[in-house]
């Protein structure tokens, strides 16, 4: 259960109309009937009668509500009580990244940091879930900073945006790579050519990755048959090298493989998909770590 669910229910018992609730937590309204459909299938009952207009309560819904709201005024007090005491610590900051992100960029970048102000200490959040959530942790000051992709296809639905300051920091592109083995054995040079499926290692539908790659993907049709699904990159690539199948991966993360030719690209121009790598910091004030942080990228 998340509280962003609470907050959807609370925002929907006080406006009975799911087009306007949707509106003031600036989401699609589909986005939010799904919302409120995961914590209806959380409570194991249903908690909005929607057989009139406005939309009411159920006695259950009713009798959750006081639970929902207590809950939110709890959380609420814990976070500002966190934020005061990590207001004090100057020389914090706190990342959210990608997994891949958090190996093949972010240690260096941390060099620098550390280099120009040694009393500085930072907290890396490699988070593996959904687009929302880091955006959310940014919004609410969990974290200092987002570094992630920042294609258009991912923030493209993200109501808050406005609320950020954006940096190019960086460029990649992810490429249809597969082991020399592999190619090897099913006589693979480019994906486009030929008709036989081919064993398919996918990210997950929550993840950054996904949003990226599906598009692409999707446009060879029943040439690839997806038999594994995981959120990380680096997973993908390891599968890869255990001759399982076909991943789109980030070349940074198979350059070393690719010179080596133990992997292989499997496609053409316009099966690569080249990325920006952006920073993300949510306007007005940061402690002075995250501002120097903010300078070196």
């Amino acid at each position: 259960m998340e509280l962003k669910w609470l907050e959807d229910f609370v925002c929907l018992s006080n406006t009975g109309s799911f087009w306007k609730a949707s509106e003031e937590r600036h989401v699609s309204q589909p986005a939010f009937s799904r919302r409120i459909r995961a914590l209806e299938n959380w409570a194991g009952v249903t908690l909005i009668d929607r057989s009139s207009y406005p939309v009411t309560l159920t006695s259950y819904g009713r009798h959750f509500l006081q639970y929902a709201q207590e809950t939110l005024k709890t959380s609420r007090g814990i976070r500002e009580e966190f934020r005061l005491v990590s207001a004090a610590a100057e020389n914090e900051i706190r990342i959210a990244t990608l997994h891949t992100l958090s190996i093949y960029l972010l240690p260096r970048l941390i060099g620098a940091l550390i280099a120009q102000r040694p009393d500085a200490k930072a907290v890396v959040i490699p988070s593996v879930q959904g687009v929302e959530l880091h955006f959310d942790a940014l919004a609410n000051g969990v974290v200092d900073i987002l570094l992630t992709y920042g294609d258009r296809a991912i923030t493209a639905n993200l109501a808050q945006l406005d609320e950020f300051e954006e940096k190019l920091i960086g460029e990649d592109e992810f490429i249809p790579v597969a082991s020399a083995a592999f190619a090897q054995r099913h006589a693979l040079k480019n994906l486009r050519d030929g008709a036989r499926p081919l064993p398919y290692l996918a990210y997950s539908d929550f993840s950054f990755s996904e949003k990226l790659v599906t598009q692409v993907a999707r446009s060879l049709g029943k040439r690839l048959r997806v038999v594994y699904e995981n959120s990380l990159s680096e997973s993908l690539k390891a599968m890869v090298l255990q001759d399982c199948g076909v991943a789109w991966l980030p070349r940074s993360t198979v350059r070393v493989e690719l010179a080596r030719s133990e992997v292989v690209c499997v496609g053409d121009g316009e099966l690569v998909i080249p990325v920006r790598i952006n920073a993300y910091r949510l306007r007005g004030g940061s402690s002075e770590a995250a501002g120097a942080m903010w300078g070196i990228l």
